[in-house]
């Protein structure tokens, strides 16, 4: 009992001060402490009410035997009933350490026992509740650490597997049920084959388990995901399980893509004026020179393509600034009229060029804006400018504007040809373009500079169009108190 007791005191200390008796001996009931005296009271109060009975028969004379039996078994049942007492008293006081030790078993860390008195079952009480407390501690700090792994699990962009040993799941962040397209409670407990459904990452895990090593690779999921799955067993052997990681590259690859579209149109766009611009050259030297009429003609044709080709550089070099915030915004209230009519003024001539019909519908009490006029003028120019490109003789092009909740909305439309369905959601990507767009020209980098400069102003850019029937480009400023508190 001495030794049980020192490993659950929290002070070893008090361990030590008390010389080791066997648990529960005749000595350790007889120390000095309550105990002791709820035995002596036991056996003085018998002895006094024995005194007191047998004065009693004394003084009255005239008792008899029967009667002296009696009135002394009375006092040996009372000595012993009080005896008895003191004894259950420690038997209660057992039942009260068993009980708590079981709740303590069951969870419940908050209970404790009454730690009075001296001997052996006090020294008892204190060493369970000392060890109720630490073990509170500790399962405060282990919840502390789940909280904490939780919380990191469910802000990764990665997705967390980890597998018993059997490989089915036992934790799954949110991230992983993403990319699976599964839910966190339908994956749990679940083996990793149904979950994944798919041969090719149950494949990696297998290969895994084999060889007791770290196995990856990455595989084009449904939906056009690209997924990169690592599977190792943990530190201490695949007996205690796996952890997979998953990471979405799918957002890689679209750039990849992007890259790949950039460099093929930027070199066909590069390719056509410089073949133009060498055919050309060869036609003079080959003896056009000779008809000045011609040359001039040629010449012109040159300078077209060169400033084509220039026009295609200053783009690149101001969607790069913008996009590493080494363009500021030089911001004024400005009207809306002020902004529309400049740029489609100079783009009228174009319009007539073409056989269309450009026009305004500007509200007169539009309240202003607070914008870079040039920048926003920018926009409007570029999107009327693709309006009258894509739109065939005899159709319209309208700059409206009207008013929002808290801001103004600018829209371009035409009656063109329209934006097919699959390229809606890649039209404002940087260095894209439809197949439309090809055949009429241009980087494909103007769409993207208008979005990142209506962002700039906390505005928004976005196209409604149907193939065959025209698109609307609409884009929102801000007005000048919503701007001023924003910035």
């Amino acid at each position: 009992m001495q030794q049980t007791t020192a490993s659950l005191q929290p002070n070893a200390e008090s361990v030590h001060t008390t010389p080791a008796r066997p648990p529960f001996s005749r000595q350790s009931l007889w120390r000095t402490g309550s105990d002791r005296w709820r035995y002596l009271l036991g056996v003085l109060a018998g002895m006094v009410l024995i005194v007191t009975l047998l004065l009693w028969y004394v003084t009255a004379g005239e008792r008899s035997l029967a009667e002296l039996a009696v009135a002394g078994g009375l006092a040996v049942i009372a000595a012993a009933a009080l005896l008895m007492g003191a004894l259950d008293v420690s038997s209660w006081r057992v039942r009260q350490i068993t009980a708590a030790v079981e709740r303590i078993a069951a969870g419940d860390l908050d209970a404790r026992v009454p730690a009075r008195g001296p001997g052996d079952i006090g020294a008892l009480s204190r060493a369970v509740n000392g060890m109720a407390e630490r073990l509170e501690r500790q399962s405060r700090k282990r919840n502390r650490e789940r909280d904490r792994l939780n919380t990191v699990l469910h802000v990764m962009n990665d997705g967390v597997i980890i597998l018993n040993k059997h490989g089915y799941v036992s934790i799954i962040n949110p991230s992983a049920a993403r990319i699976l397209r599964v839910t966190v409670d339908d994956a749990l407990n679940k083996s990793f084959v149904q979950v994944v459904k798919d041969y090719r990452l149950a494949e990696v895990l297998l290969a895994c388990i084999e060889e007791n090593a770290e196995h990856s690779a990455t595989y084009e999921l449904a939906g056009d995901a690209y997924v990169r799955i690592i599977v190792t067993p943990f530190l201490r052997g695949a007996a205690n399980g796996y952890l997979v990681l998953m990471q979405d590259l799918s957002h890689i690859h679209r750039l990849e893509t992007v890259r790949r579209d950039f460099v093929s149109n930027l070199s066909h766009e590069l390719r056509t004026p410089l073949a133009s611009v060498k055919a050309l050259v060869d036609t003079l030297r080959d003896g056009a020179l000779d008809d000045p009429p011609a040359a001039e003609r040629f010449l012109g044709r040159m300078e077209v393509e060169v400033d084509e080709m220039a026009q295609m550089v200053q783009e690149l070099l101001e969607l790069s600034r913008i996009e590493s915030g080494q363009a500021p915004l030089r911001l004024f209230p400005t009207a809306v009229a002020t902004l529309v009519e400049p740029a489609v003024e100079r783009l009228h001539a174009q319009a007539e060029r073409s056989g269309l019909t450009l026009s305004t519908m500007l509200p007169a009490d539009l309240p202003e804006v607070m914008v870079d006029t040039d920048r926003i003028r920018t926009v409007i120019i570029n999107l009327v400018h693709n309006a009258i490109k894509f739109t065939p003789p005899g159709g319209f092009v309208t700059v409206s504007a009207r008013m929002a909740p808290d801001a103004v909305v600018i829209s371009v439309a035409d009656t063109g040809a329209g934006i097919p369905a699959e390229d809606l959601p890649r039209i404002f990507e940087r260095f894209y373009k439809a197949d439309r767009a090809r055949s009429g020209g241009g980087t494909g980098l103007g769409l993207a500079i208008a979005k990142h400069s209506v962002n700039a102003h906390n505005g928004r850019l976005w196209v409604d169009s149907t193939e065959g029937a025209g698109s609307t480009f609409s884009f929102t400023l801000p007005l000048v108190n919503l701007s001023l508190t924003h910035n």
